[in-house]
């Protein structure tokens, strides 16, 4: 499966005005409708994480969205704390190819993070993502800048749509 593949998608035509508020309306709707569900759970993995190492419970990462906007994604944090600064000393473990770094067995990630990370729900905190308009519910997730500043221009197409809580790579695994 690519990671990153374009299509041309003018044969389509762009999204009306009408498509992207139907879109943002189907987000804010399923959103305030999990909303309730998602603070029970949220409120006992907060408690969770803090009980399982020291550090703050919410993690924010600087990404990209569209039209190349920064934000900070937030999610709950799954990895020791410094796990950003570990990074260089294990590039030699990265399983991925190109701006993309993955451990199957990362060293970084505590005993809840695992569990957490199995089931995806690090990624409630993204519901205020979607909350503030910065990410839609499905979509290609939102980069960082880094994987963003080593894109050839044609890989910059990826950003003229809102980054998404979901995609291709949350489905396939």
């Amino acid at each position: 499966i690519p990671v990153l593949g374009m299509r041309d998608m003018t044969a389509f035509g762009a999204p009306s005005q009408s498509d992207r508020i139907l879109k943002r309306a189907l987000d804010l709707a399923i959103v305030v409708l999990a909303a309730i569900p998602a603070l029970i759970i949220g409120a006992v993995i907060a408690v969770a994480i803090r009980l399982d190492s020291p550090g703050p419970i919410i993690y924010a990462s600087p990404r990209i969205g569209r039209e190349g906007q920064r934000f900070m994604m937030y999610k709950f944090r799954s990895m020791v704390v410094g796990a950003d600064e570990q990074k260089e000393a294990l590039l030699d473990l990265n399983e991925a190819d190109g701006p993309l770094f993955k451990i199957k067995d990362d060293p970084r990630l505590t005993r809840i993070g695992r569990f957490i990370r199995r089931l995806s729900l690090d990624e409630l905190p993204q519901f205020y993502n979607v909350l503030l308009g910065q990410m839609s519910l499905v979509g290609p997730r939102p980069p960082l800048p880094e994987e963003v500043e080593s894109y050839k221009p044609w890989h910059r197409q990826r950003l003229a749509v809102v980054g998404g809580l979901t995609g291709l790579w949350q489905v396939s695994g």
